[in-house]
């Protein structure tokens, strides 16, 4: 039988590992700004010039008295879609 990685990997409940061995996540630094996703596709929009595909609007986020006339339920719904993480 040759050997698979389904007969080499071993998986452990998390109880039986050292709290030690688990990497930890890095903090998100809060000083350093990080531009937003709109911010990198204009940039990028910018430096491509003509060569930028024509089919690709970016928009920026309108204000919110543009969600004002919605429902109260499908304004949540949107604003949490619209928002940028």
């Amino acid at each position: 039988m040759r050997p698979t990685l389904a007969r080499l990997v071993r998986v452990l409940p998390r109880s039986q590992v050292d709290p030690a061995l688990r990497p930890a996540p890095a903090p998100a630094r809060s000083d350093i700004h990080q531009p937003s996703l709109i911010e990198i596709l204009q940039k990028r929009k910018e430096e491509a010039g003509a060569d930028f595909p024509s089919n690709i609007r970016i928009e920026a986020l309108e204000a919110k008295t543009a969600l004002r006339g919605l429902p109260r339920e499908a304004r949540k719904t949107l604003a949490a879609m619209l928002k940028e993480h």
